[in-house]
């Protein structure tokens, strides 16, 4: 079995005392988290992702052609009513 994680709900990183807690001790404060590390709190989680892999604006294709859902609804009822199945209102 692994080691019992320890927790803490704390204001501020910065300000904890680290030498009143163990070696991979958890803070958490309401923006970040943090592991105690020889001694000093590291943040981890806060890293700012690369956006490069992501869609760009010039990724978008073109939508202006697609059907809007007014032009797929009147597709569905006029299908119906050729079906048989009366007017839909």
């Amino acid at each position: 079995m692994g080691k019992k994680i320890t927790a803490y709900k704390v204001t501020n990183l910065s300000k904890v005392n680290t030498e009143l807690y163990l070696e991979g001790d958890h803070f958490i404060t309401n923006r970040s988290v943090g592991i105690l590390v020889n001694g000093k709190i590291k943040t981890i989680g806060n890293d700012t992702p690369d956006l490069s892999d992501y869609a760009k604006l010039e990724d978008i294709p073109d939508v202006s052609n697609f059907l809007t859902s007014e032009e797929v609804q009147q597709m569905i009822d006029e299908a119906i009513a050729d079906l048989g199945g009366g007017e839909v209102e």
